[in-house]
């Protein structure tokens, strides 16, 4: 159990840049309103006593795990969205103030929309020099939540 502890420490240390963006571009950040905050992940017990866990997504990291970092994440980004970008594009995305695009018919995919964030473009300013890549990685996650549905 130690072993998998540290394991899941190391994995865990990795997630937010490298992993994290890539399972919440892959729709696993998909946002829910299921409380997966108490979620256990599925356990068996070998014939020689060892706890092992069953229930892992495809990079083996428990689901439980990766869904608790998935709504941190997103958490994160909608306190970034907050801050930074709801005066113009509004809290749903469609505000349109000084010339802000309605982020809810927006066509541009992940990259365009990291990249709008980093540069900017027009009247929006860039946020390369004020947020990290994280951070950048974060709201455009929670970005891609917003719908016009």
């Amino acid at each position: 159990m130690a072993r998998f502890v540290v394991m899941a420490l190391m994995m865990i240390s990795y997630l937010p840049r490298i992993v994290l963006g890539s399972l919440l571009l892959a729709g696993l950040g998909s946002c829910q309103s299921a409380d997966t905050t108490h979620a256990t992940p599925a356990v068996s017990v070998s014939p020689a006593g060892t706890t092992v866990v069953t229930a892992t997504d495809s990079a083996g990291v428990p689901t439980a795990i990766v869904s608790t970092l998935n709504q941190d994440a997103l958490a994160a980004g909608h306190a970034i969205y907050t801050q930074r970008c709801a005066v113009c594009h509004g809290e749903d995305g469609r505000k349109g103030a000084n010339g802000a695009h309605d982020l809810t018919k927006s066509n541009l995919n992940t990259t365009g929309r990291i990249y709008m964030v980093k540069n900017g473009l027009g009247k929006m300013p860039g946020f390369k020099d004020q947020l990290s890549d994280a951070e950048m990685e974060q709201v455009v996650a929670y970005s891609l939540t917003l719908t016009s549905d």
